[in-house]
């Protein structure tokens, strides 16, 4: 299964070079969102209670797969946006929203449960029309969105996928309208009243766009160079934000922010152009049917992780590495196990 399309994205033919580098995107943009989290969990919120080469180790590792959840959209805007056939239609949008209302209600209650029985809050279900009962969920209710639009977006796909020119225009004014006001204001915006384009969208298309192109302009060096340039933007901005304000600062990891996007970007081109061996491909493709489980699930086990690791006395990189490590396995082990109920996917995911 491909998290950033949910359930519709798992294909039943043989891995080929296409879904076999779409599961090695898949499968390390998951393992990056619970490294992210374990970054959290461990050391990055504790700015200046900590040894700085710790916080930096934190730091760098969140830097380095900052780029995981924009992945999975792009992923997402690859595998869903056509290049040929019908034109999407409503009823394919319900059943797209559908397959992942279901696994959504599911998880949103079991976290209400979770929640109140650790706090004592009592539950509210209709308050998962406001908030997400847990903080990684946002992202289900995002797809949810881009699928509710996903006509508009196929519409816009079909406008640009053979124009280069459309594509650079639509582009910048995206990154000017979404990305750079991350960091500097841009108050002509507000006079023109355009100061949201797209968001998530705009991933989603450069997804689709990406895959559909066969042009290789630029070196695979190239990209690589790319996406270490947004790595190393990302880590120094969020160093030097943080020392400004004396506390853990977050405005560099904004999935919107120029350092992310261009690090996003180069980082799914690298995935597109790789070529996966069969005997490795098939064993990505098991994870990656497992991946929406493991998004779902792996919150409740890096807590308890992160303790029993803190046990040993490690260098901060290894124990934030191992803390994700093993909070996967864990997580990827239920998954199968809860892929042996029937009907799982329709219930979990």
């Amino acid at each position: 299964m491909n998290l950033a399309i949910l359930q519709d994205g798992q294909l039943d033919r043989q891995p080929d070079k296409r879904t076999s580098w779409a599961d090695l995107c898949r499968v390390f943009a998951i393992f990056g969102v619970v490294l992210i989290h374990a970054c959290g969990a461990a050391a990055f919120y504790q700015y200046g209670k900590i040894p700085q080469l710790d916080w930096l180790s934190a730091n760098l590792l969140d830097s380095l797969v900052r780029c995981s959840v924009p992945l999975f959209v792009m992923l997402s805007g690859s595998l869903l946006l056509k290049t040929v056939g019908a034109p999407v239609t409503i009823r394919q949008v319900l059943r797209r929203i559908n397959k992942v209302l279901f696994p959504l209600l599911t998880w949103n209650v079991a976290y209400l449960i979770y929640v109140s029985y650790h706090t004592g809050t009592p539950i509210n279900l209709l308050s998962m029309l406001s908030e997400p009962p847990m903080y990684h969920l946002w992202f289900v209710y995002m797809i949810i969105g881009i699928y509710i639009l996903l006509p508009v977006f196929q519409a816009l796909f079909d406008l640009v996928r053979d124009r280069r020119d459309l594509q650079a225009y639509l582009l910048a004014i995206w990154c000017v309208v979404t990305c750079i006001p991350i960091y500097w204001s841009i108050p002509l915006l507000t006079l023109l009243q355009q100061d949201s384009l797209l968001g998530y969208g705009g991933y989603f298309l450069i997804g689709g766009v990406i895959a559909s192109s066969n042009r290789n302009q630029f070196s695979t060096l190239f990209w690589f160079l790319i996406y270490v340039a947004g790595v190393v933007a990302t880590f120094f901005l969020t160093l030097h934000f943080s020392e400004q304000a004396n506390r853990a600062v977050e405005t560099a990891y904004i999935y919107f922010s120029p350092n992310v996007a261009v690090s996003a970007i180069a980082a799914f081109v690298l995935f597109k152009r790789a070529r996966i061996p069969e005997s490795i491909a098939k064993y990505l493709q098991k994870i990656g049917d497992k991946t929406f489980l493991v998004y779902f699930m792996h919150v409740v086990f890096i807590k308890p992780v992160s303790v029993a690791v803190s046990i040993i006395n490690l260098p901060m990189f290894v124990s934030i590495f191992l803390i994700a490590f093993i909070t996967f396995m864990i997580s990827l082990v239920v998954a199968a196990g809860i892929r042996l109920i029937p009907n799982s996917r329709r219930i979990f995911g």
